[in-house]
């Protein structure tokens, strides 16, 4: 069997792939509009194709790999990608490109649902909320490499050819979890007795835990989309000084993930749910683009709008260590990858309405301002559901660990 270790890194490295492909698109945005004539209403638009397909994806990838294996879906999800890639670059028109971008996020909706299993199977529980963060750190690094090289990329070559470069990491990812991770053990029968889908999608706790993140979501994506361009507003002339300040979300990012997950897990042995440390984390993510709205009303300096672009991104992937830890906590192995497809199929909601309000914002007041602020309040909302999920804020105290 494995170590922890070696299944999050390869994991790690997998979403490294992944989100290179995704995040591409936003520092290529410029040259894209540029030669297809759209305006900022669409090109968000054209941004959340992706996430139509990715949202649509999680619940059957799920299903899927609870029933097949989760490490075959993964396999065939990556491979889909690493195809979609090549037919971005390939796309003539905004209706091809659009496709190809369905089909990317088809292909990498298959991952989540299933790598999360993978973890839960090779990771101490007393290290669980550390462990799904730490193995979620791949797309914080995939954004900061998507971004800055793609950026980088398209001043010097067609923005086509950036797509199909950037198929061959998550090619390499495939080989490697093939060779390396074998399919977790399955659970018994007697381990989901009595749980059917059903009873999965009418669990409370799921579907309140899926509109906290809905929010997290929602600034996540509003920043990936849209990064690029707020530098542009405040002076930033050139795609690549743009693409490469928009990066540091990516990496914020990890820090993010390591910091909440490692707090969430001390807070639950001192008897504090880690609903506490999510709904914290939403509200501070929701105060620092509140200050990046402000930087660009005023039209701040590039820095305040990095340092702001790096807090919001911290506070937004620290949510998911403790998020997803809690999903370990409530469902059977048997039916994990159900549930937490149907989580992320929630959650993603704010993927697509993100980006493109936050583009027809822009379109009528001339700012992303107004985006921000809007960014702002729904995280109010997102950290007053993290609080209503159904468990007490003073939990019992967990158990000493046992040495692992």
């Amino acid at each position: 069997m494995p170590s922890a270790y070696l299944v999050w890194g390869l994991l790690i490295y997998a979403w490294v792939g992944n989100y290179m492909i995704r995040m591409a698109l936003s520092s290529l945005l410029p040259p894209i509009m540029t030669e297809l004539g759209l305006s900022y209403t669409r090109a968000g638009f054209l941004a959340t194709a992706f996430f139509y397909a990715y949202m649509a994806m999680q619940l059957p990838a799920g299903f899927l790999g609870d029933r097949l294996g989760r490490r075959r879906v993964v396999l065939g999800g990556i491979l889909l990608g690493v195809l979609a890639s090549l037919f971005t670059g390939l796309a003539g028109s905004f209706a091809a490109l659009f496709a190809a971008r369905l089909l990317t996020g088809l292909g990498q909706g298959c991952v989540f649902s299933n790598d999360r299993v993978i973890i839960t199977a090779y990771t101490p529980k007393e290290k669980m909320a550390m462990g799904q963060g730490v193995s979620f750190s791949g797309p914080g690094v995939g954004t900061t490499l998507g971004l800055v090289l793609a950026g980088a990329l398209g001043e010097v070559m067609p923005w086509r050819g950036v797509f199909f470069l950037f198929a061959l990491a998550p090619l390499l990812a495939a080989f490697l979890l093939w060779r390396l991770v074998p399919e977790p053990p399955s659970p018994s029968v007697a381990d989901a007795a009595g749980w059917t889908f059903r009873r999965v999608a009418a669990t409370p706790a799921l579907w309140i835990l899926g509109l906290a993140g809905i929010m997290p979501v929602y600034l996540q994506f509003v920043l990936a989309t849209w990064g690029p361009l707020f530098f542009s507003e405040v002076g930033v002339g050139d795609l690549g000084r743009s693409a490469l300040y928009a990066s540091f979300q990516g990496v914020a990012a990890p820090f993010g993930l390591f910091a909440m997950g490692w707090l969430a897990d001390r807070a639950q042995e001192r008897g504090v749910s880690r609903k506490v440390v999510i709904a914290l984390t939403i509200l501070l993510a929701g105060a620092s683009i509140a200050g990046m709205g402000s930087a660009l009303q005023t039209n701040g300096s590039a820095a305040l709008v990095a340092f702001f672009m790096m807090a919001t991104s911290f506070f937004v992937w620290g949510t998911w260590g403790p998020a997803y830890a809690l999903m370990a906590e409530r469902f059977p192995p048997g039916v994990l990858g159900s549930a937490f497809g149907l989580l992320n199929t929630i959650c993603f909601i704010g993927s697509v309405v993100g980006p493109f309000l936050t583009g027809w914002i822009k379109d009528v007041t001339g700012s992303f301002a107004g985006g921000c602020y809007g960014a702002a309040a729904a995280a109010g909302l997102g950290a007053a559901a993290a609080l209503a999920f159904p468990q007490a804020l003073r939990t019992k105290r967990a158990p000493s660990p046992s040495t692992v």
